[in-house]
C-alpha cells in the first residue's frame, strides 16, 4: 500500500497573474492530492488543523475517490500507521506538483526527487549538497517511518523523513531543470511568488492555434482576467451557464424571426464555453480526474453546432426541406476533417465563433442560403482534393 503525507496550511489557490494573495481557487493540497493519486497512493495522511476549511475540502475530495483520510498532528502520529511493506509519499508544504516526469520517476519505487542545485536553490528549494537540491517530494519505504520515534514529536515530518531517507541511501530520482522553466514543478513559500511561476503562467496560457480565433480571443481575455476572479467552480459554472443561456437565446431569437441576431448571439456562447474550459483546466491541473459533469460539458460543442444549423435554417425562406439542407450539409462538411488539417484560411472559417458571425452577416443581407451552400461546397472540395496524400506502407 502506498500512502501520501500532505501538510495543510490553508495555502491559497493560484490566480492567472501568478499571484496567490486573496486567491480562492483550489487549495494547493488538492493539487497535491491529484498528484499523489497519479502516483498510485491509496491513503492520505493529512497533517494540520482538523477544523480548517482546507481539511474539509481535502477530505471531501479524497472520499469522493474512495480514498481513506487520516489526520496526523505531529511526527509521532505517523508511528504505527504503515507496515514495513508500505510506502509513504512525502510532499513538502508549498510544492505545486504538475510534472508528469515526476510522477513517472516515483512510479519506479522509493526515491528522493532532486533538482540541479544551481537552478533549484534560487527557486526556493532546499539544498542537499553541493550539486543537489531536494525537489520537495520523496517516496520513502514504510520501514523508515518508524525512525521518527528517535526525533522530537514537534519535528517537521517532511524534513525529518528527508534526512532519514538520505541516511538510508534511498536512491535519487533526478528531475530535469526544464520542470522549473515550464512551471510544472514550483515551490510557493509564504505566498511569495518565485520566478519559476512565470513558467507556470506561460504554460497555462499557451498560445492557441493560428486558426483558432475563439481560442486566441479567450487567451487574450485570460491574460487580462481580474485577479479576484479565480478559476474556481463558481466562476466556471457561471461561464458555462452563460454559454448555454446565450445558445438558448440565439435559438429563440431565430425562431421568432430574428435569425441574424440569433446567429450573432452564438459567437459569445462559443467564446464563453472556451473560456470556461480553459479556466477549468487551469484550476484543476493536469492530474485532476474527470468528474461526471465532464461528459455533459462535452455535449456543449454539439449543442452549439445544432443551434448553428437550426438558426441557419430559420434564416432561409421556403419549405423546411430546402431550409434544412444547406446548414445540414455545412455541418457534415465541418465534421469531415479536423480544422488543423485544413488550409489556414479554411480552418479559420471552421472556427464556430467566426462561422456564426459570418452567417449572421449573411442572414442580415438575406444571403444565408447561398453563403451556407458555398461554405459547405468549399469545405467538401477542400477535404476531397486539398488534403495531404496518405502515408504509404
Amino acid at each position: 500500500m502506498r500512502a501520501v503525507l500532505i501538510a495543510m496550511s490553508e495555502r491559497p489557490g493560484l490566480s492567472l497573474d501568478g499571484s496567490t494573495r486573496g486567491a480562492r481557487g483550489r487549495p494547493l493540497s488538492l493539487r497535491q492530492l491529484d498528484f499523489a493519486l497519479a502516483c498510485g497512493c491509496e491513503e492520505v495522511l493529512a497533517l494540520g488543523d482538523p477544523g480548517s476549511r482546507e481539511f474539509t475540502l481535502l477530505s471531501r475530495a479524497a472520499r469522493a475517490r474512495g480514498i481513506v483520510v487520516r489526520l496526523v498532528t505531529d511526527a509521532h502520529s505517523l508511528l504505527g500507521l504503515l507496515n514495513t511493506s508500505d510506502e509513504l509519499l512525502v510532499i513538502a508544504a508549498g510544492v505545486l506538483p504538475e510534472s508528469l516526469q515526476a510522477a513517472k520517476a516515483l512510479s519506479a519505487g522509493p526515491g528522493v526527487l532532486v533538482l540541479p542545485a544551481d537552478v533549484a536553490i534560487p527557486a526556493g528549494f532546499e539544498r542537499i549538497d553541493w550539486d543537489r537540491a531536494w525537489a520537495g517530494a520523496a517516496l520513502v519505504p514504510g520501514s523508515l517511518v518508524e525512525r521518527l520515534a528517535e526525533l522530537p514529536a514537534d519535528s517537521d515530518p517532511a524534513a525529518a523523513l528527508l534526512r532519514i531517507a538520505l541516511q538510508a541511501r534511498v536512491p535519487d530520482r533526478r528531475l530535469p531543470e526544464s520542470v522549473l522553466a515550464d512551471g510544472s514543478w514550483v515551490l510557493l513559500e509564504g505566498g511569495v511568488v518565485p520566478a519559476t511561476l512565470d513558467g507556470w503562467r506561460r504554460r497555462q496560457l499557451q498560445t492557441a492555434e493560428p486558426h483558432d480565433w475563439t481560442g486566441k480571443l479567450a487567451q487574450a481575455a485570460l491574460k487580462r482576467w481580474p485577479a479576484h476572479l479565480q478559476p474556481d467552480g463558481r466562476t466556471i459554472a457561471a461561464l458555462y451557464a452563460g454559454s448555454i443561456l446565450s445558445l438558448l437565446g440565439a435559438v429563440l431569437l431565430a425562431w421568432y424571426g430574428k435569425p441574424a441576431l440569433g446567429l450573432a448571439l452564438l459567437a459569445p456562447s462559443a467564446l464563453s464555453a472556451v473560456l470556461a474550459g480553459q479556466l477549468r483546466m487551469i484550476g484543476s491541473g493536469p492530474f485532476a480526474q474527470r468528474d461526471k459533469r465532464s461528459r455533459w460539458r462535452g455535449l456543449l460543442p454539439l449543442a452549439l453546432d445544432f443551434a448553428l444549423g437550426l438558426c441557419g435554417a430559420l434564416a432561409i425562406d421556403g419549405a423546411w426541406l430546402g431550409r434544412i439542407f444547406p446548414p445540414l450539409v455545412l455541418l457534415i462538411a465541418l465534421h469531415g476533417r479536423a480544422a488543423a488539417e485544413r488550409p489556414h484560411s479554411l480552418a479559420i472559417l471552421s472556427d464556430r465563433m467566426v462561422l456564426a458571425l459570418l452567417a449572421a452577416v449573411a442572414a442580415s443581407l438575406d444571403l444565408a442560403e447561398p453563403v451556407l451552400m458555398l461554405l459547405a461546397l468549399i469545405f467538401l472540395i477542400s477535404d476531397r482534393f486539398g488534403g495531404k496524400p496518405p502515408k504509404q506502407g
